[in-house]
């Protein structure tokens, strides 16, 4: 991306995190480094995970010197609040959803109740804006949280770095899934064994947990557990796998969609949430019904009869998410929202 123009006035954002281990942190780290790359002033502070149980003491901490707006999570920004500079507010998808509720344990459910609640309606009472990554979230934080207009900047990768390939599998290999996901029913995880066995021998399943570790026991043979990886690795696990598996139920986004895609692989799932907002049904992916296992065990048969089928579906993946989920793209909606609040909220950027 380009630099201001000569000039121009230069932002100053503060993005104060936790690190959660998660597709938050992933979020955080390429909005920080895009908006460095247009010529925006960053101050990224990553604050000890263990203040997402007491984010309130979250209000010690000291504010940087000349920024101009404050952009949080929804989960902490309210502890960033008044103190003189717009805030604005993210949410990647609304926990307190009640279709959210099935894939909670009592012990979680009982934590967003008493914490995270009422720490999202404080932080989206003190916003300026709120923000989300889909249509689909947006209109839960609609119906659920009665914010009126929430604004919906999608998500993008680095598409350099997460792209296709030249990696050719073995004659005779497996036809390969790549699940990245915790162990969790929201992500579906618990599917996984059961696919695995309806689909045999002639198929694998790669599971990771990208920034956070996963296994289980008692998994069928045709179901490989890889562990933590790198950046690296997650991108050469996607080159070298045939297809993408999201088999979550509840999804905001679906950065593993948007990642396989940009790795030129298709996508193979359930149409849950946002996940049919960043996958094109028949185009860059087949998407199922959620829980239907059957129906999707055999869309993966289909993709593997048909390599061409899947090699299309590839490279239409490609060129969406470039097209539609671009870094350029969502910098920009971001500069000009700061832009916005900064002035709305009478000082000068």
């Amino acid at each position: 991306m380009g630099e201001f123009e000569p000039g121009a006035e230069r932002l100053h954002v503060w993005l104060p995190s936790l690190r959660a281990g998660s597709g938050a942190d992933v979020y955080t780290q390429r909005l920080a480094d895009g908006l460095c790359r247009a010529g925006v002033k960053v101050t990224l502070d990553w604050f000890d995970h263990r203040y997402e149980f007491m984010p309130a003491l979250l209000r010690r901490a000291s504010t940087p010197v000349g920024i101009d707006v404050i952009h949080a999570n929804a989960g902490i920004a309210f502890a960033f609040a008044g103190r003189g500079f717009p805030l604005v507010v993210t949410d990647h998808h609304y926990v307190m959803d009640p279709l959210y509720r099935p894939f909670k344990s009592a012990l979680q459910h009982a934590y967003h109740r008493m914490v995270v609640g009422p720490a999202l309606s404080a932080s989206y009472r003190s916003a300026e804006v709120v923000v989300t990554d889909s249509e689909f979230s947006a209109t839960k934080l609609h119906t659920y949280a009665g914010i009126t207009r929430p604004r919906v900047i999608p998500l993008w990768a680095d598409y350099d770095e997460f792209s296709s390939g030249e990696v050719k599998q073995a004659p005779g290999s497996p036809f390969t899934l790549f699940f990245v996901g915790n162990n969790s029913r929201r992500k579906g995880f618990d599917l996984l064994a059961p696919l695995a066995r309806s689909l045999g021998a002639g198929f694998e399943i790669w599971c990771t947990a990208g920034l956070r570790a996963s296994s289980a026991t008692d998994m069928p043979p045709n179901i490989r557990f890889l562990g933590r990886l790198s950046q690296a690795g997650l991108v050469d696990a996607y080159r070298r796998c045939d297809a993408v598996l999201t088999a979550s139920r509840y999804e905001g986004f679906g950065y593993a969609a948007l990642e396989g895609m940009a790795c030129g692989k298709p996508v193979v799932g359930f149409a849950c949430g946002a996940v049919d907002e960043v996958v094109e049904h028949g185009v860059s992916g087949i998407l199922v019904p959620v829980d239907a296992l059957d129906a999707l065990a055999d869309a993966i048969r289909t993709l593997q009869a048909s390599p061409e089928k899947c090699q299309a579906m590839g490279e239409a993946g490609r060129e969406r998410a470039i097209s539609i989920f671009s870094e350029e793209a969502g910098v920009a909606a971001y500069i000009a929202l700061y832009r916005e609040v900064v002035t709305g909220h009478g000082t000068s950027a």
